[in-house]
């Protein structure tokens, strides 16, 4: 319920603060032998909540995530039961990095996904949220995940507390003399295990670093920052994700040009134009340069007249196709494509980004040799992949300083960071949600533009397909957005941050919560087994004397 769902589109973020309580409760009262497979029907339950839409798309892609998600809470289930062993007294500190580490695992590499992290359930509060420009997204959700740790301790230590004190009394007849005093002393020692001083030491230094935190956002909002803008227009031409051939092209095309020029009536001094992830879906370029007159061709010559006739640049989606120079195949890419030239410009010569982190499984699946059956599944929805590009794209017009993250690029604060330090001022995200069919899907996809824009100091301009197309400025605050899942369009302003602008800490720092936490845990936990091996020696060395 914390994040974005079918039932509250936006989420509730106040669940947030507690939304690992349950588990960590469940963990406690599972068998060793069976948490793992409670901590992994949970995670298929969570999977199922914030990314049900997967089925929307392909249901192969949801049923690929489901057992993913089991094994992996199956195998953090499995580590927070040990850790409750191994630290009896205060286990909930070290649990808490556990699941610290694991939101930052759960990110890397191919099957990497920012959905469902604690953070982003703050979405909306922009106060909190600033702190990311401190301390990334990582550094905001360890705040988040502790609150749910330390609220997990007073419960479970005050409920420990209170079952032991029931079976002393009841145990107490039980016992006289030597052994009276042995049980005494035991129970006196769990007792101990159950002090909240430390848990209450916590909380405090928690609360006042909160404290701190909603005074810095409030102060940084409150800032004024005097920059030039350019008049932009993002554009939501609300297509059909599961129609396609020229002919539906050729609408797409052409209410892409329409809900233009509405804005152009509206607003003549619009510099730039957007259109959204794969607006233009036949290669503008590839077919512009081809001998044979087909369809495809004319299409994109349109466009390109199109543009030609507007005194304004245009960033455009587009399936980019080049050709492997040794056999002739085409290679395809999700690319960005910015059409810089004025009216009445000469031959097209687009400036092109090709979208490096491609979407598993839906867009890129390199392990055909070791699972030809799903990649022959995939296929049949997909008919091709697209290869990653190589490099970060900056694109410049207007005085701006442009890096365009496609879709699910912009889920990746990493990735933009790198955008920011080849010196990106602004990110137009392209995006395509619509195969979803959810709004809250789109919402949670908003949410992580929110957090790039303030982790980088930088205006956000996001078009998407059906939504949530929108202006964010460099605090990420929610300027102006189009209704989901309708033909629209917003005009914006998008600020020009010069080069030389102080960076972010983040910008300096990176995710070093991220992997911070993950080296402490490690260390924690190699101290803890270096400790264990020594006192097991000196019992030996005691029993041999």
């Amino acid at each position: 319920m914390a994040n974005p769902n079918p039932v509250i589109k936006h989420g509730l973020s106040f669940f947030g603060w507690f939304m690992y309580v349950p588990f960590l409760f469940l963990i406690k009262k599972s068998f060793t032998k069976t948490c793992w497979l409670y901590s992994g029907i949970y995670g298929v339950l969570c999977v199922c909540s914030y990314a049900y839409w997967l089925y929307n798309y392909n249901p192969l892609c949801l049923f690929i995530a489901i057992p993913i998600s089991f094994l992996a809470t199956a195998f953090l289930g499995f580590v927070l039961k040990l850790i409750e062993k191994l630290f009896i007294k205060n286990a909930w500190l070290v649990q808490f990095l556990v699941l610290c580490t694991f939101d930052y695992l759960r990110t890397l590499g191919f099957l990497g996904i920012h959905y469902g992290l604690a953070a982003y359930t703050q979405w909306q509060f922009n106060s909190l949220i600033q702190f990311s420009s401190v301390a990334g997204v990582f550094g905001l959700n360890a705040i988040i995940i502790f609150s749910s740790a330390v609220i997990f301790a007073f419960l479970s230590k005050s409920e420990d507390k209170q079952n032991l004190q029931k079976r002393m009394i009841s145990d107490d007849m039980h016992y006289d003399g030597a052994t009276y005093i042995n049980y005494v002393s035991e129970n006196s020692r769990k007792m101990e295990y159950t002090s909240l001083k430390i848990p209450v030491v916590a909380f405090s230094i928690w609360v006042v670093l909160i404290i701190l935190i909603l005074i810095q956002g409030k102060i940084k909002l409150r800032k004024n920052n005097d920059y030039k803008t350019v008049t932009t227009v993002a554009i939501q031409h609300n297509d059909n994700p599961d129609e396609n051939g020229i002919e539906n092209f050729n609408e797409s095309v052409q209410r892409l040009m329409k809900l233009t020029d509405e804005a152009f009536e509206i607003n003549p001094n619009i510099k730039m134009v957007i259109w959204p992830e794969t607006a233009v879906v036949p290669s503008i370029i590839y077919h512009s340069k081809s001998e044979q007159n087909t369809d495809r061709k004319k299409l994109v010559n349109h466009v390109i007249d199109y543009f030609k006739n507007h005194n304004a640049s245009f960033i455009t989606g587009n399936q980019h196709i080049d050709t492997n120079s040794e056999n002739g195949s085409r290679i395809y890419y999700n690319s960005a494509l910015l059409f810089n030239e004025k009216k009445g410009g000469a031959a097209v010569n687009p400036e092109i980004y090709n979208k490096i982190h491609l979407v598993p499984f839906s867009e890129y699946f390199p392990y055909e040799k070791y699972f030809p059956h799903i990649y022959k599944s995939l296929l049949e929805k997909q008919k091709f992949f697209s290869e990653p590009g190589d490099e970060i794209k900056i694109f410049k017009t207007n005085g701006l300083s442009i890096y365009t993250p496609i879709c699910f690029e912009n889920t990746f604060p990493d990735l933009c960071r790198q955008a920011y330090k080849k010196g990106a001022r602004c990110f137009i995200c392209l995006v395509n949600d619509s195969w979803s069919k959810s709004e809250s899907c789109q919402y949670e996809h908003l949410a992580m533009a929110k957090f790039r824009a303030i982790e980088n100091g930088v205006p956000v301009a996001v078009s998407s397909v059906s939504g949530q197309t929108a202006f964010i400025d460099k605090n990420g605050c929610l300027m102006s957005m189009a209704v989901p899942f309708t033909e629209s369009y917003v005009i914006g302003e998008l600020a020009i941050i010069p080069q030389d602008q102080q960076p972010t800490v983040y910008n300096k720092t990176g995710d070093i919560f991220g992997y911070g936490i993950a080296f402490l845990l490690l260390a924690v936990l190699i101290i803890r087994g270096l400790i264990a091996i020594i006192n097991k020696v000196l019992c030996q060395n005691a029993q041999k004397q």
